[in-house]
Order: C-alpha cells, then structure tokens, then sequence
C-alpha cells in the first residue's frame, strides 16, 4: 500500500519531494490500469485522469486529492466534500504557459502563419492571396480573470489589444480593465474572444450558437480553458464567418481525428497542451506534492 497513488507522470522533482517526506508512492503510468494504486492510498495526484463517486467511496484512507492543474472538472469534489475529504489544485503554476499559448494561438491565426508557411515552401505561390491583420488596435473580450485570464490581459496590451472583460462580479477598479456584465452585449464589439473558463453547470455550452452570430465578421475564437464550455458542432457551423479558431482544448478528449472541427481551413488546434513546457510541469508537480505532504502531515 502506497501513501500517495499518482495516476500520471509528474515533474521527477515532485516525485523526489514526496520521497524525502518520507511517503510512498505508486505510480499509475507503470501500471496497466492507472486506477489500481487508488483505493489504498492515502493521497491522490491526478493530472486529467477522471475518477468516479464510486473510486471514492472505495478509498477508505482517501485524505487528500490533489490536482496536478487548474481544472477540477474530471474529479467530483462535491462527492469529496461530502466525505470530507479536501481537494488541492494547484493555482498560478500553468497561468504563465498557458497565456503564451493563447498568444502564440493568436498571432499565428492573425498573421497567418500555417498559410505563410506552406506558400513560402511552395515557390512563394499564393502569396497575393495572404491576408493576414494587425493585432494593435483590435479589440479582446476575455472570459475568465484568473492567472491565466489576468496574465493574457497583460501581454495582450502588450501588443497595443484593446482588452475589455465579461465578469459577473468583478468591479473595473479590481480587474485593472473596462469590465461588462452582459456577455451577449459585449460580443458584438469582440473581434478576439479569448475564453479562460472552468467547466461546471454555469460554463457548459456557454458560446453556442446566439453567442457565436453575436460576434463581428472575421473575429478570432481562442479557448485554452475548456472544451465543454464551447458548443463544437455551433463552432464548426459558424466557422466560416469567423477569421480563426484556436483550440486548445475539446468537448471530448482525447479528440477524435475525424473531429470536424479538424476539417476547418481556418483553425489552428492543440492537443490540450497548453500547460506543458518543464517549468510550468514542474512547479504544478512540486505544488501538488506539497499539498499532500501537508495533508498527510509528512
């Protein structure tokens, strides 16, 4: 029996920080059946591993899940809570990793870059045909003020964008930026939506069809947040009046390779990867071992 089960790779400094406090692991990756490590431990680390109701009603000595991330979509923390067990995530240690991405996402849909790419390395054919825009000027609605929202804002401004934010609560003075309550009153001025959203009841299907015919023609969709919040088969409808989709994430993960979104010329898409990079994994690894150290009293 292991103190701590972790259902997928982590930064090898976090595995070491869990050994020098003296706590045992398991490790689901080397396993055939990443589940088989959960009932006996102590301690949960999971990265976008889903566990059920049932796999924590099966874990008698559960004291902690700690997510290896943001998103707690894929564990039932109201299920946890009832049994009194805390969930942990790791807050801030992917937001940097994760608004380059936005930005990079950005940048290559609105400079063209695939496009550029394959006409440059085609004799320079088509190239009368490229029409790719300026960001200074343009103006970014963002959804979800987190680190992450909080952190695009920044580098979007950087790059002279006009960032206005869609918050329920949050007043001007707080957020550092013009704030609007409306989202459907706010999309038609939007021609970048940038969505850095958690996925729970009041998220899903939030963009869908209306919201997508709210925006202006040749507006840019970027969502690094979460799948779910987006309605695809909308997205995939409305693509062709839009100037570019950048997808980071989908409503089913993995993605299918006949996804129609992956048949659309104006999208540009990642494999839920936007928090990868060593120095994003590893302080999402160190914070999530931290949190079952304490947990666990180690």
């Amino acid at each position: 029996m292991a103190d701590v089960h972790v259902t997928e790779p982590i930064h090898p400094d976090a595995l070491a920080l869990l050994a020098a406090a003296g706590l045992s692991v398991s490790c689901g990756w080397e396993d055939s059946d990443p589940a088989a490590g959960l009932a006996a431990a102590r301690a949960w680390i999971l990265r976008t591993f889903v566990v059920s109701p049932a796999m924590i009603a099966g874990a008698a000595a559960l004291q902690a899940i700690c997510k290896h991330g943001v998103g707690t979509d894929n564990i039932p923390v109201a299920e946890a809570e009832r049994r009194g067990i805390p969930v942990f995530n790791t807050p801030g240690a992917n937001a940097n990793a994760v608004a380059e991405h936005t930005m990079m996402l950005l940048l290559a849909l609105a400079r063209q870059a695939v496009a550029m790419d394959r006409v440059a390395r085609t004799g320079f054919q088509g190239v009368e045909r490229l029409a790719p825009v300026e960001l200074s000027g343009r103006r970014m609605l963002i959804a979800g003020f987190g680190p992450i929202g909080q952190r695009v804002a920044h580098l979007a401004r950087a790059f002279g964008i006009e960032v206005t934010l869609w918050h329920r609560r949050l007043s001007e003075q707080e957020a550092g930026v013009p704030v609007l309550r409306d989202l459907r009153a706010a999309l038609p001025a939007a021609q970048i939506l940038s969505l850095h959203l958690p996925l729970n009841e009041g998220t899903r299907g939030l963009i869908g069809a209306a919201e997508l015919a709210a925006l202006p023609e040749g507006a840019i969709l970027i969502n690094t947040g979460r799948g779910g919040v987006v309605d695809e088969a909308a997205l995939v409808a409305a693509a062709p009046r839009l100037g570019g989709i950048g997808l980071d994430v989908f409503e089913t993960e993995p993605a299918r390779p006949t996804d129609p979104l992956f048949a659309l010329p104006n999208a540009l898409v990642s494999p839920h990867a936007a928090a990868r990079g060593d120095q994003s994994f590893r302080r999402m690894g160190m914070m999530a071992a931290e949190a079952a150290i304490r947990a666990l009293g180690a």
